[in-house]
């Protein structure tokens, strides 16, 4: 697991995976770069020879933090990444940002994001009608942190 520091090197290999994603109605590379300027965003992702298959973007703030998404690549899917990814972003936000609840969005279609959520303790808070471009509805969870050791 490695965080985003804004090398030449990671640039090429978040945006050679943001090539891939925007068939996928993620960001696109522009909106990375501008979003990481923002105080309290970080990026966490996993690499091999700067080919990119993983990442969660999120920003904190005031005690809380907001994860954007978690992305794997498709060839990299089924094995663990978005558990580990996860688990990695919330310990991060609790012991280096002191955060003490994580919030996210998750389109009611994404029934494998939801799982994952609720498996690693977040719960359902509410529903934002027709959030999504698309008119489809985004659930809200949160998730209260524990304290790491650092």
């Amino acid at each position: 697991m490695k965080f985003y520091q804004g090398s030449l090197e990671e640039k090429d290999g978040l945006a050679r995976i943001c090539q891939e994603w925007t068939q996928e109605e993620f960001w696109p590379y522009e909106e990375f770069l501008v979003s990481l300027k923002i105080p309290g965003t970080f990026l966490l992702f996993q690499s091999e020879n700067n080919q990119w298959f993983s990442l969660a973007l999120g920003r904190a703030s005031g005690g809380e933090v907001e994860l954007f998404f978690i992305y794997v690549s498709r060839q990299a899917r089924r094995l663990g990444l978005a558990d580990q990814l996860l688990r990695e972003f919330c310990e991060h936000a609790s012991r280096d940002w002191s955060c003490e609840r994580v919030m996210l969005e998750v389109r009611l279609s994404n029934l494998a994001a939801q799982r994952l959520y609720e498996k690693h303790g977040f719960e359902k808070m509410a529903v934002r009608k027709r959030y999504y471009q698309n008119g489809e509805d985004a659930l809200i969870y949160e998730k209260t942190l524990h304290a790491f050791d650092a």
